[in-house]
């Protein structure tokens, strides 16, 4: 089967661990497509998390399958001192760190300005991800574009990182831009790093934080991409947490440290994206009610971009509360004192909950979730593939 002219993306937001869930669902898109072998989303965008599925998918272009097998082994194993060194003395050494220059007012050392190092997460990248081969797969045609989305830390912007042929030219919006890069595993990290959670990362003169951060607009890097439908696997749930029918509400408690950390990661995974998916259904519904002859070439604002989004049927971070005793014990010590499982505050848990059975149950919740849309994914799909 051939590719029809315009491109087909897929976008993977953050979600810490959460991210588990987008590999699940991606093995069902798997299963509903059959044996085709060709990676059916030409434009790869990833954020946090999601950017490092999205680049393991770039560099197995040439098969989908392959792509998500590794995918799968990958979360399926995982443990957290994999991601992240969570010992006692580690986080001791930070806590003396950031208590000092808070009672001193002088500026601490780089470790007190995050609370996890990230660095075992440096060295699985490096090992696990074969980046050359992401070139290859452009030459041959199989991918057209990886974008992977950061902040600046100098300018605020919102940065995507992106590989592709000369033809895909940079850009430069309001608060936003899209920069011609070699994806590397720096690159990956600055998407990832958690403002307060994991360090900042140089990428050339500039530190960077993580890609949700100030994206705005999640969907448009994908636009700039050449993309015009666009398969979205989201890590949450858009309407928030309902209590349980017949449940007695009790007098709200005041938040604890873990509900508002929570509730500011779910803000910054969740509410640009769903804020941009209106918006784009906003503006396809003005450009039908345009003759197409009227319509500009500029793709990006004129014309029509399908979208479907796949996303949890189940509160993942409920989800997350019989497994938080796997979590290293530095870490567990640690958000039980922020109050991890009161109210939304295992929201903060499950970003963090880099444990293999946790994964293995979100793996599972996004293989059934996409299997149950078949006919949807079905439709939406077939005009990828022709």
């Amino acid at each position: 089967m051939a590719l029809v002219d315009y491109e087909t993306a897929i976008v993977l937001p953050g979600g810490g661990a959460r991210a588990a869930y987008q590999v699940g669902a991606l093995r069902g898109v798997a299963k509903i497509l059959g044996q085709p072998s060709q990676l059916p989303f030409r434009v790869i965008s990833g954020t946090s998390a999601g950017a490092i599925n999205a680049a393991m998918l770039a560099i197995h272009a040439d098969s989908f399958r392959r792509g998500i097998a590794r995918l799968v082994r990958w979360w399926r194993s995982i443990e957290a001192d994999q991601v992240y060194r969570a010992d006692l003395a580690t986080l001791s050494t930070h806590g003396i760190y950031w208590m000092a220059s808070v009672l001193t007012g002088r500026p601490g050392p780089p470790e007190a300005a995050y609370m996890l190092d990230n660095s075992p997460l440096a060295t699985l990248l490096a090992r696990n991800l074969e980046f050359a081969r992401i070139d290859s797969q452009i030459a041959a045609g199989n991918l057209r574009a990886l974008g992977i989305n950061a902040t600046s830390y100098t300018s605020g912007q919102a940065v995507t990182f992106f590989q592709a042929p000369p033809s895909v030219a940079s850009w430069r919006r309001t608060r936003r831009r899209g920069e011609v890069a070699t994806i590397a595993v720096e690159h990956l990290l600055a998407s990832t790093a958690i403002p307060f959670i994991f360090p900042a990362q140089l990428v050339g003169d500039d530190y960077y934080a993580d890609g949700s951060v100030r994206q705005i607009t999640p969907l448009s890097p994908a636009l700039h991409l050449g993309a015009r439908r666009i398969l979205v696997i989201a890590v949450g749930q858009f309407s928030g947490t309902p209590p349980p029918a017949g449940a007695v509400v009790a007098p709200p408690a005041y938040p604890s440290f873990a509900q508002i950390a929570g509730h500011a990661l779910s803000s910054i995974f969740l509410d640009n994206l769903a804020s941009d998916l209106e918006r784009l259904q906003q503006t396809n519904r003005l450009v039908d009610l345009v003759p197409r002859e009227r319509l500009s070439s500029d793709g990006a604002v004129t014309a029509h971009v399908d979208a479907l989004v796949l996303f949890p049927s189940r509160d993942l971070a409920a989800m997350a509360l019989p497994f938080a005793e796997r979590l290293p014990r530095g870490v567990h010590y640690l958000l039980h004192g922020f109050g991890r499982t009161e109210g939304t505050g295992a929201n903060l848990l499950s970003y963090l909950l880099f444990d293999k059975s946790y994964c293995r149950a979100l793996l599972d919740l996004g293989y059934r979730d996409t299997l149950a849309r078949r006919g949807e994914v079905e439709a939406f799909l077939s005009a990828a593939l022709a």
